[in-house]
Formats: C-alpha cells, structure tokens, sequence
C-alpha cells in the first residue's frame, strides 16, 4: 500500500482532521491492508476499489478511542451504502478479529414494556395462559414496587363474575400483558446507511474549482498545464450538465496525462492502470465501463485544442525547442497573461506570430540599438 493511496483514503475518511496523521495510524493501517489481501484476496460486488477506503475506516474507528481522532466518515468510500456496510461487516470479522464498537448512538428501548420470563412454558389456549398466569402470579414482582401482580389485577377487575365462571375479559387483558410492546421508535439509522439521505448527498455531480484542483492532483501534471485544464473545464462543463461533470474531469485529465507521460504510456496495461485509478479518485459515482467509454470520446474530441497540441509537441514529438519558450515569454511579457483571450475574441492574427512579422522585427531591432546606446551613455557619465 502506497504512502500517498493510504494518505489520500484518511483525508477522505476524517475530512475534519487537520495535522499529520499519527504513525501508529498509519501503521496500523497499512497492516489492515495488507491483511485483508492474505484473509479476502477479492473483494465482491467490485469492491476492490475501496479497500484503500475501507481499511482506513476500520483503522479509525479501532483507533479513534486510543489517539483521540474524529468520528469516521463513510460518505467518500466509493461503493454504495450497503454495499460498504456489507464489506466492513466481513472486514471486521476476518481481519480485525475483535471489532471495536462504532460510536453510534445507542437505541433505548422501551422501560415499559414487560419482559418475557425465558422459562415459562408454551402454551397455546388462552384458558390455559391465564392459570399459568394465575400460578405464577406468586413469583411476580410485589405490590410495593408501584407495579400490581396478576393476581391483584384479576381481583379487583370488575370484568370478573363471582360466580367462579371466568370472564373472556380476563384472559384478553391478560394476553396484553404478556406480549412485548414494540417501540414506537425506530432505531437510528447507522453513518453509512444516512449518506444517501438529500440533506447529505453521497456522490458529488457537479464540481468546484476546489475540487478540480484536488482530483488533478493525485496525478503527474505540471502546474502550468493545469490552468488550462480547467479553464477548458469550465467553459465547457454546462454540456454535462443533465450527465455528470466527473465524465468530463475524468476524460480531460485522461487526455493530459497519456500526452505528458507518453513514454511510459505506450503500453495497454498502463492506459488501463491509468483507468483504474481515475475510476478510484473519481466521487461522482460513475460506472467503469460507461465512464471508460467517455474517457475515450473526449480525448479524441480535445485532439484539436491548442493546451493539448503544445503538449504533443513539448511531450510527444518532442519539437519544443528553447526558442519557443523565450518566444512564448517574450510575447507574455509585451502583452501579459492571457493573451490567448485575444483569439476568443475573434482576434485574426494570433499573438505568437506578431514578432515574425518584419515590422515588429524592425521595431524591436531599432528599440534594442537605443536602449544599448542609452546603456552606454549612463555608464560613461
């Protein structure tokens, strides 16, 4: 288990948490880990995406007494709710062996409803229940506790004949007194089965910038290509809308990361490596093989955009020479940072080919030669 995988899986299970995490945590942790390889090598119902998430779960919640942590959260965990549940449930019996009680609140049952006597014998008439009643009317508890006996209830019961004849009153009143109330209460729910409550949505559809920023992050992008990323993202994250935006995050970083690293890309076994991850990072709730499809859509849709064109030739032709970047600077530096706004705006000659005309060369020729002589002329004075 990876350092930065076990890290990232904390963070996301104590969002609150601020600090380094304890190294007994992470130890711990990562044992759980590797334990739960040894105990269930696969995990069901496409699980093994989350065993990051749910062995730190487990790790929090074993820790969370002893080191002081937050309360677990299982809302990020990449599975649904009771699927989660059902995994925690099997991780806890095969690998931590002795689980720790969760800090949930505890159901309070009813005082009032009477308790069963566990030795009291079966009987099915209810002529036959009342004399059990009636004979064990003796060993029930005594009238001073606040609480009447059977016997003193059958007495003083104006349903009761004196002729001996036994009322069917009697024994109904009698049945109600021998059947447990239910609560009217249910229990609480538990952490896992509330995160699909409105109030607290389990998969993200639509993201910030914030969020962005974070999911690019757990990969291999200069912070240079980046802004461009998102600025792509933004302007063209209404299209998904009605869909989910995590499609169009996945498909961009997709694009970007197979430019930039292409060297190690060439293979199927790392592109699909790459797929598993971004199916693990991603909070949308997406569908691997629906979400696979549209990885391929978009980076074929985004082949023509200039952010990606500079990668293919800084990273994959490798045609990026030192020129073009003091070119590239010398162009930001005349016009500042976000001159590329100009061709968005309908601009019909692009800033990168305004030094080749031959009169900005001119210009910048007759410019150099006065700022030389002005050099000189401070120096001799």
């Amino acid at each position: 288990m990876s350092k930065h995988q076990l890290v990232q899986s904390l963070k996301d299970t104590l969002p609150t948490y601020s600090g380094d995490f304890p190294p007994q945590l992470l130890s711990y942790v990562d044992s759980l880990y590797l334990l739960s390889h040894q105990q269930l090598p696969v995990l069901p119902n496409r699980g093994e995406v989350a065993r990051y998430h749910l062995c730190a779960y487990l790790g929090v919640e074993r820790c969370q007494e002893r080191l002081k942590l937050p309360i677990p959260l299982a809302q990020k965990i990449p599975l649904q709710p009771k699927i989660a549940e059902k995994l925690l449930q099997d991780l806890r019996l095969l690998v931590v062996k002795s689980p720790a009680s969760s800090p949930r609140k505890r159901v309070q049952t009813p005082t009032s409803s009477p308790s069963k006597r566990q030795n009291a014998p079966i009987v099915g008439s209810p002529l036959k229940r009342l004399r059990v009643a009636e004979d064990l009317a003796s060993d029930t508890l005594p009238a001073g506790n606040g609480k009447l006996t059977v016997k003193a209830e059958n007495e003083e019961s104006p349903f009761l004949s004196k002729s001996g004849v036994e009322s069917p009153f009697v024994t109904k009143l009698t049945n109600s007194m021998d059947a447990p109330k239910t609560p009217t209460r249910s229990p609480k729910k538990s952490k896992l089965s509330a995160a699909s409550t409105p109030n607290s949505p389990r998969y993200i559809r639509q993201l910030s910038i914030a969020d962005f920023i974070s999911f690019a992050n757990n990969f291999y992008i200069p912070a240079t290509v980046t802004p461009h990323i998102l600025e792509f993202f933004m302007s063209q994250r209404y299209k998904f809308a009605k869909k989910n935006e995590w499609f169009l995050a996945c498909g961009l970083i997709y694009a970007a990361y197979i430019r930039i690293n292409d060297r190690i890309m060439v293979s199927a076994v790392k592109k699909t490596e790459l797929q598993d991850q971004l199916f693990q990072y991603q909070k949308g709730g997406l569908g691997k093989q629906n979400m696979v499809m549209w990885l391929n859509i978009i980076e074929e849709s985004v082949k023509t955009e200039a952010w990606i064109m500079d990668l293919e030739l800084k990273y994959v032709h490798n045609n990026w020479t030192p020129e073009d970047t003091t070119r590239e600077k010398e162009i930001e530096a005349k016009l500042g940072r976000g001159y590329e706004l100009l061709l968005d705006f309908g601009s019909m000659i692009s800033p990168s080919h305004m030094f080749n005309k031959a009169s900005q060369k001119k210009y910048y020729d007759v410019w150099t030669k006065r700022l030389l002589e002005e050099l000189d002329n401070a120096q001799d004075k």
